[in-house]
């Protein structure tokens, strides 16, 4: 999936629950019908995702599971502010994991790409004796690890508070910009660090560029 596809994804996932709040508010629901509609509307977006495109996204029906339990909590609690921190919840869930893990000693990114990478059957086993072999790339594993979980954590506990702090009709639209923004900074810095590390493996000399900028 290209960058495009995934940052027009997640203004989906994000902006849809968040406009249909809106939209309902402003025609007079109370806050806790509104935020029904919202987590109604990205039900049926994983509902199309997996219908129309025939592509189930694990994540969106996590996030629709999250929003069933919490929806049947806040009705026998009476307390609309639970549906706002589902969010959270499975954002603090991802952030521990990726610490937890580096506590047990094999970071969960180094399994996802250990997995998922190219290379065919052989791939995992080349991964497993890189990890071996390779300090700097466990070193990479676990900082990577630590510091997007950590952000992960972060962004979970600041939304939780602020949505026991502030108006539901203010936290509805903030939380969502808040997560949106974490995310953002924290693939920018990912994206950063990768480019780090490539150049410096692949040190341009001076004389190098003195013939690139000769040619």
């Amino acid at each position: 999936m290209d960058k495009r596809k995934l940052i027009v994804g997640l203004l989906w996932d994000a902006g849809l629950p968040t406009a249909v709040f809106y939209l309902c508010r402003a025609l007079g629901l109370d806050p806790m019908p509104a935020l029904i509609a919202g987590g109604l509307a990205a039900l049926a977006r994983v509902g199309y995702v997996a219908v129309v495109r025939r592509r189930l996204n694990g994540l969106s029906a996590l996030v629709a599971a999250t929003f069933l339990l919490l929806l049947v909590v806040s009705a026998l609690t009476g307390d609309p502010r639970l549906l706002l921190v589902k969010e959270s919840i499975l954002t603090g869930a991802a952030g521990l994991l990726l610490v937890g893990s580096c506590a047990l000693g094999r970071p969960v990114l180094f399994a996802l790409v250990r997995r998922l990478g190219a290379g065919g059957d052989a791939a995992p086993g080349r991964w497993e004796e890189r990890w071996r072999t390779e300090p700097a790339l466990r070193r990479q594993f676990f900082l990577l690890s630590l510091v997007t979980g950590s952000g992960l954590l972060l962004d979970a506990v600041v939304r939780v508070v602020l949505v026991y702090l502030l108006p539901i009709d203010t936290m509805a639209g903030l939380s969502t910009a808040l997560h949106v923004t974490t995310l953002v900074l924290l693939g920018g810095w990912v994206m950063w660090y990768r480019r780090r590390r490539v150049q410096a493996a692949h040190p341009v000399t001076e004389t190098g560029s003195e013939h690139t900028h000769a040619r």
